[in-house]
């Protein structure tokens, strides 16, 4: 769970700083800014394949879709 919520929130940032710091800070701006774009978008779809529709109108943080997703496609059910 810590390491996906890890990858959604911090590989933005960690490969914006690198592309910045070795190349160019303003590639690196644009790659942190897309990454960042792309990790929403995966969060999104996340969220909407492991919600249950009746309640997908209340507000989620990054944790707890994980946790949602997590729980609903990867664990084993009984």
């Amino acid at each position: 769970m810590f390491s996906l919520y890890g990858a959604l929130t911090f590989i933005p940032l960690i490969v914006g700083v690198w592309i910045g710091y070795g190349y160019n800070v303003w590639i690196g701006i644009a790659f942190f800014l897309f990454l960042t774009l792309v990790s929403g978008v995966i969060s999104s779809k996340m969220r909407v394949c492991s919600i249950p529709f009746d309640q997908r109108e209340m507000s989620y943080s990054t944790m707890a879709i994980v946790k949602w997703y997590l729980a609903r496609n990867v664990c084993f059910k009984a």
